[in-house]
């Protein structure tokens, strides 16, 4: 059974038609940086290990070059059962992304989108989700994941793909941070620290830090070089 009940079989099922076909323009960027990275990253000797933070059904791992051990990591069952038909060579773990689930410095490249942080809920959750993304790199690797912003939220409801979907969001708290939203999947509640919960932590464990917004919803935040 899924770790998080909303994640059902039945939301599973048309998760991708809502949020992956709805937004082509953030995928495709999605890929194209993960690829970038990649190729920044192949010249370490050894197979490339990736692993993918709330996952999904794992859309991004198609289209990728060969060479590259995908690993995905999911609290949602339905969700992975989706994820293994669509890339039975990936490895899928569920299990909550605050735990540790693996050993630190597993991984070349660690990745999470949709800025899936949110669900946690909790400042101190997030910071535990943050603590693992980062120890799971390896000396030299690479992290890559999407912030939304409080502002950015408080905008939704006026852009061109809430018009498209019909979604609406709403505020939990006055500036934001804390808000929801319904959907087939029914309630979800949300939160959104500042920015620069993100960023502190990743200038001291990597070389560089880059940090750019996407012109829609989305951070796009990459720590390069981990110390």
């Amino acid at each position: 059974m899924s770790r998080l009940p909303i994640y059902d079989q039945r939301y599973a099922a048309v998760y991708e038609r809502l949020y992956v076909e709805a937004w082509p323009y953030k995928h495709r960027r999605n890929q194209a940086r993960i690829a970038q990275l990649a190729e920044e990253l192949a010249g370490r000797g050894e197979r490339l290990r990736w692993l993918d933070v709330a996952c999904g059904p794992a859309w991004h791992f198609r289209g990728l070059p060969e060479g590259i051990s995908r690993f995905g990591l999911d609290a949602s069952t339905a969700q992975l059962d989706h994820a293994r038909k669509r890339s039975p060579q990936a490895a899928f773990v569920c299990a909550d992304m605050t735990e540790p689930v693996f050993r630190p410095a597993s991984f070349d490249l660690v990745t999470s989108f949709w800025a899936a942080y949110c669900y946690l809920d909790s400042f101190a959750r997030i910071a535990a989700w943050l603590d693992n993304l980062v120890g799971w790199v390896r000396p030299g690797g690479a992290c890559y994941f999407e912030v939304l912003l409080p502002a950015d939220v408080a905008t939704f409801n006026r852009s061109p793909y809430a018009a498209a979907t019909g979604f609406r969001v709403f505020p939990r708290s006055p500036d934001w941070v804390r808000w929801g939203y319904r959907d087939a999947g029914g309630l979800h509640n949300m939160t959104s620290p500042p920015l620069g919960f993100f960023t502190a932590p990743l200038v001291l464990a990597f070389e560089r830090v880059e940090a750019e917004h996407d012109g829609a919803f989305m951070v796009h935040v990459v720590g390069h070089g981990r110390k």
